[in-house]
C-alpha cells in the first residue's frame, strides 16, 4: 500500500533542502493545473449557436435615396489624379518643383549630419 505520510515528508525533506527549486515547481504545476482546468471548461460548454443573420433577411433592399457626403471644393491648382509620366515637362516641373532656398539645403545638411552622428555614436 502507498504510505502517504512518507510522501509527505519527503517532500517536505524537499522544500526545505531546496527551496528556490521547490517554488518555481510549485508555481508551474499551479499554472499547468490552472489552464487545464480553463481549457477543460472552455471545451466542455455548450456549442455556441450561429448567430448570424440568415442569407434571406440580409438582403438589402434601399427605401430612401442615397444621401452623398457633401465634398469639399477643390481649385484648379489642386490636382486630384494624374498620369505618371517618365519624365516632367517644362510646364510641369515649374508647377510642381520649388527650389529649396539655401537655408533650407543647411538645415537639412544639419539634421542629416546629426542624424549620422546618432547612429554612429562612438563607432572606432
Amino acid at each position: 500500500m502507498i504510505d502517504f505520510l512518507e510522501i509527505f515528508n519527503s517532500i517536505k525533506d524537499f522544500y526545505k533542502e531546496k527551496k528556490i527549486v521547490a517554488i518555481i515547481s510549485t508555481v508551474l504545476i499551479s499554472l499547468f493545473l490552472i489552464a487545464l482546468v480553463c481549457v477543460i471548461v472552455q471545451t466542455s460548454s455548450s456549442p455556441k449557436k450561429n448567430k448570424s443573420i440568415p442569407r434571406e433577411e440580409a438582403i438589402l433592399v434601399p427605401d430612401q435615396k442615397l444621401l452623398l457626403p457633401q465634398a469639399k471644393t477643390y481649385s484648379n491648382e489642386y490636382a486630384l489624379t494624374r498620369e505618371p509620366k517618365e519624365k516632367w515637362d517644362e510646364e510641369e516641373a515649374k508647377k510642381y518643383f520649388t527650389v529649396p532656398s539655401s537655408k533650407e539645403l543647411n538645415e537639412l545638411e544639419k539634421s542629416n549630419d546629426k542624424l549620422i552622428d546618432e547612429i554612429l555614436g562612438e563607432t572606432p
